[in-house]
């Protein structure tokens, strides 16, 4: 392996090279790409957010993406037994589809569902760049993390609108659910002072 490595590490230079020039050239014209595009709206616009703090704000709410169609806002671990076939891209694996069978959610399950939320919708005008981003509830406590639009918001960049401009997050209780119960790192709470049970 260490002679392979040594063998290929003039050409992954080389190409690290070129990569580093092409990203260069490219860098010259984003501005006048964020120029262009605002010019062709003309309006304000917030561009990608790839290396840039932003904050957006909005409420956790469901849509109607068409005629007598209703999402609601919160999904639970219930929809995840429902959407498993065992293929791609819904291989949920055996263990956690035992783990959530058993309904051993602890203090992760929500009182009023009586079940494990899983993702949330909310109205905020997220972008590329923006997953993983923390979603904060009004008392500035983690509720989540962004990680996608639905497919009637993906045109954001262009248009944003209340009706259907939905943003999706992994609510923080499954993130630590999974944490404790399927990776079985009870610790990793602990260090970060979630109370276990």
């Amino acid at each position: 392996m260490a002679k392979l490595m040594m063998a290929l590490r003039p050409l992954y230079t080389e190409l690290e090279n070129t990569r580093d020039r092409q990203g260069g050239a490219l860098n010259l014209y984003y501005g006048l790409y964020a120029e262009a595009k605002q010019a062709f709206q003309q309006a304000d616009f917030i561009p990608d957010a790839n290396r840039t703090l932003r904050l957006t704000y909005g409420r956790i709410r469901g849509y109607s993406p068409s005629d007598a169609t209703t999402c609601t806002p919160i999904t639970t671990a219930t929809g995840i037994l429902q959407k498993t076939t065992y293929e791609e891209p819904y291989d949920t694996p055996k263990p956690l589809i035992d783990l959530i069978r058993k309904g051993d959610f602890g203090i992760f399950k929500h009182k009023r569902l009586n079940n494990l939320p899983v993702g949330i919708l909310y109205n905020t005008d997220t972008t590329g760049g923006n997953s993983g981003s923390p979603v904060l509830n009004a008392k500035g406590e983690l509720i989540g993390l962004n990680f996608d639009r639905t497919y009637e918001a993906t045109v954001n960049d262009y248009a944003w609108t209340e009706t259907y401009s939905r943003s999706i997050g992994v609510d923080i209780r499954y993130v630590l659910w999974v944490t404790q119960k399927y990776a079985g790192a009870s610790q990793l709470l602990k260090e970060m002072n979630v109370p276990v049970d």
